[in-house]
């Protein structure tokens, strides 16, 4: 059995093609409609209201906010900003839980995520490790094939991997040797922009971040997300309402229903300023 290559759309690793479907559905506009401080046109609107003739419909009330952290919430500088924790404010004075979804490791991801303020949870590992609430142990999947993927690791000394509690990292450059060492293995070989990840079979940010969910005691509920790129596609595409900064890959935009026209933490901001509030404006009782 081959390593599974998760992708969006079609895209070229090294001289390799890999490609899965895209769901179909009505492209999303690009930032706020001529006219109005924010998109209220049916042109943006997400997957759940697509095809209605109206876009007051009713909207189910969202749960939680979602947002991936490098090169989304966190600019590449790595200082967190006042927009960050200004998004963030206004996103919990609309009632929702704020959760940070990201590939780092768990240790990482808790450091820098005490610069942003209070968290409702953290995913780390691309969805293996899951910490909610905030505080509380994490819970770790997946640990059992990361092992045999270490096992495999040793006999391939010109990989360069870095090493979480689940998951595994090489820089794309190294992909053939990569594909040769976890044959077999039921794995996913997911790009994250100039590196691919080795995850445990069907683990993704999604799949987290319903565990997560299901430990806040919200199972199931709708929720908002934002994020920039490969990996990020799958948590996009379970939202009720996504959005795509405007540094965002291509996998990553095909998947939003909202295309920001900032950048990083800015495009978080906008975000949540325009779509998420209009969206949980509409859905809540007049």
């Amino acid at each position: 059995m081959s390593p599974r290559f998760r992708k969006s759309q079609e895209s070229e690793i090294g001289h390799s093609r890999f490609r899965t479907s895209v769901r179909g559905r009505a492209r999303p506009s690009r930032g706020p409609i001529p006219g109005s401080p924010f998109p209220t046109h049916p042109t943006w609107l997400p997957r759940a209201v697509l095809g209605s003739k109206s876009p007051d419909i009713s909207r189910p009330a969202l749960a939680v906010f979602a947002t991936d952290l490098d090169r989304t919430i966190l600019p590449p500088s790595g200082r967190v900003s006042p927009e960050a924790r200004r998004a963030l404010r206004q996103v919990r004075a609309m009632g929702l839980g704020t959760i940070l979804v990201s590939g780092r490791t768990q240790t990482e991801l808790a450091r820098l995520a005490r610069g942003f303020g209070p968290w409702d949870a953290l995913v780390s590992e691309n969805g293996a490790v899951v910490e909610a609430p905030c505080g509380s142990p994490p819970r770790i999947v997946g640990r059992a094939i990361a092992a045999a993927v270490r096992r495999r690791l040793v006999e391939f000394p010109s990989l360069h991997p870095e090493l979480g509690s689940v998951v595994i990292s090489v820089p794309r450059v190294e992909r053939r040797p990569l594909v040769r060492a976890v044959a077999g293995l039921a794995v996913d070989l997911i790009p994250n922009v100039d590196r691919l990840m080795v995850v445990p079979a069907g683990l993704t940010k999604r799949s987290g971040l319903r565990g997560a969910m299901r430990l806040l005691g919200v199972p199931g509920k709708p929720y908002a997300a934002i994020g920039d790129a490969e990996n990020d596609v799958e948590l996009l595409e379970g939202a009720a309402i996504s959005g795509a900064v405007a540094n965002a890959r291509r996998p990553a935009r095909g998947a939003a229903d909202y295309l920001c026209r900032r950048r990083f933490d800015r495009g978080v901001l906008e975000f949540v300023q325009g779509p998420v509030r209009d969206w949980v404006n509409a859905s809540s009782p007049s």
